[in-house]
Formats: structure tokens, sequence, C-alpha cells
């Protein structure tokens, strides 16, 4: 049954999940002690999204909270109503990479606030692993082969964001966006779509 929990499709997964019982996330949670705050999502989440930029999304009325990571269901954290509109690009994203529904796809994705991707690969085992900046995966010091994706500006004339996908060498999906979730306002949602999706032609091409 573990081993469904981290499956290679993010479908089986969140059946997996659905099928733990409470004595067994009693035992996960454990195993997730170390879990960073602001960091909203799911024990066994098949997408990892990486961040080191400060949160600037809170919402001045609304207070966050901080709960257990989740299993079998969308953590409540990617559902928080800040001004900025990030959490809404965290729902885009994760439901164009993952392609479930949008509580399905948040059922089997994590956005780690701060903390070392490494921690997380232990816990989670995800098959995707997205940075939101660069000095996340700068600070992760990961070695590999990628294949370079821009999307331009739409205000600024010349202004163009690289992004990327590539894969580590134990297969392991990784990118790194053309620009922050936070950031939404200097790119058009179609490309940065269309980069998103590109991570499937990508997996395409090379298999899990």
């Amino acid at each position: 049954m573990e081993s469904d929990l981290y499956a290679d499709e993010p479908a089986v997964r969140l059946s997996a999940a659905a099928r733990v019982t409470a004595r067994q996330r009693k035992a996960l949670l454990k195993r997730a002690s170390a879990w960073p705050p602001l960091s909203p999502g799911a024990l066994n989440a098949w997408l990892l999204l990486v961040t080191t930029k400060p949160p600037v999304w809170r919402d001045p009325l609304v207070t966050w909270t901080e709960q257990p990571p989740a299993l079998g269901e969308a953590h409540a954290g990617f559902f928080y109503p800040d001004p900025l509109g990030f959490w809404s690009e965290v729902r885009h994203w994760s439901t164009t990479l993952v392609q479930l529904g949008m509580a399905e796809s948040l059922a089997v994705t994590s956005l780690l606030h701060g903390a070392s991707p490494e921690w997380a690969l232990e816990v989670m085992h995800p098959r995707v692993v997205l940075f939101l900046d660069e000095p996340g995966f700068q600070a992760a010091g990961w070695d590999l082969d990628a294949e370079a994706h821009h999307i331009e500006d739409p205000y600024r004339r010349g202004k163009v964001y690289e992004g990327w996908w590539g894969r580590r060498a134990d297969g392991l999906l990784v990118g790194k966006a053309p620009q922050h979730p936070a950031a939404h306002k200097f790119y058009r949602r179609e490309d940065m779509h269309d980069f998103l999706r590109s991570a499937t032609r990508h997996m395409a091409r090379t298999g899990y």
C-alpha cells in the first residue's frame, strides 16, 4: 500500500491516500514532524513547489493558521484569500501540472517555503519539483541538464524571463519557473500555462 502512496501517477497516490488508516496517518505525520511553516501540502505530494521568497501574500484582516499536512485532500492553506492573488496562481499551476481536477491536483501538491527540498524528497517522494525562484534552485545545488523556455513581459518591450525543465540523474523532473506566482501581473497567463504544459511534453519524451 505504501508504494501506491508514492506511485508515479498522481491519481494512484490520491486513491491510496483515501485508504490510509488513522494509525498509518499518525505514523506518516510523525515522519514529517519537521514540516516547515507557511508550507501547505500533502504528505505524499506528487508535485513539489519550492520558494524562498518572503510571504507578501498575507491579508491584513485574515489570519494565516498553521495546519498539519494533508493526506487525500487539498490542504486548506491553498485557499487562503490573499489580496495579491498568489494562491490563485498556485492553484492554477498545480492543476495544469498534475492534470486532475483542482481539488484532486492540490491533494497531491505541496508548497515548500524556505526549507531544503532534499528533506521533502525523503518525506513526500515527489515526481516533479518546480522551483518558483532562482535562489531556491541555487540553494539546492542540484546538477542537471535543462531545456530553456522563455516568456515575454507583456508590458516591458524586450523583457524576457527564462524558465526551464530538466532531469536529475535519478530521473526526477525538475523545473525553474520563468516568474514567481506572486509576479503574475508581469506575465500573460497563457504564456505561463504553455511553460507549465511543456513539462508534460518533456515527460512524454523522457519518461518518468
